[in-house]
């Protein structure tokens, strides 16, 4: 498994998805080399919406459904099914009363992450964006963790 490191946890790939905090890392890279090892092409369109949610700020699942045209409820079974936690940053998405909800990785994961990312104020997350469709996948990834080379 390929592994890279983003802000708090550890992120493997393994030819089909990533995981949080892998069991075992056969190989390491840095965050840009492990972005272009991931396949993308392949990703519900729907999913892909989460990049255009910035780092420091959180979405909601109403927001997203809006956004999509589904309910809050099936962007909940969307992001459950996310095959690319921390690529895909779905831990980016909230309840309306900006509560954290559920995540793959865990609820301390998913505040951990945003933490890292500043997207907590007191704790609590402090600024909401609206999703929007990208056009340019790879570099919204690179952007949406912080490589800004692109």
């Amino acid at each position: 498994m390929l592994c890279t490191r983003y802000g708090p946890v550890v992120v493997g790939w393994d030819g089909a998805r990533t995981h949080i905090a892998p069991a075992a890392c056969s190989r390491w890279a840095d965050l840009e080399t492990f972005v272009f090892s991931i396949e993308l092409d392949n990703v519900d369109r729907r999913l892909l919406y989460l990049l255009s949610v910035p780092r420091g700020s959180v979405t909601t699942y109403k927001l997203y459904a809006e956004v999509v045209g589904t309910s809050p409820r099936h962007v909940g079974r969307l992001m459950a099914s996310n095959p690319l936690p921390v690529v895909l940053p779905c831990h980016r998405v909230v309840r309306s009363d900006l509560s954290l909800g559920g995540y793959t990785g865990g609820v301390e994961v998913k505040k951990a992450l945003l933490a890292y990312e500043g997207a907590l104020c007191g704790g609590e997350p402090c600024r909401v964006a609206r999703p929007r469709p990208v056009s340019d996948v790879y570099s919204a990834v690179l952007q949406s963790l912080g490589i800004h080379k692109y």
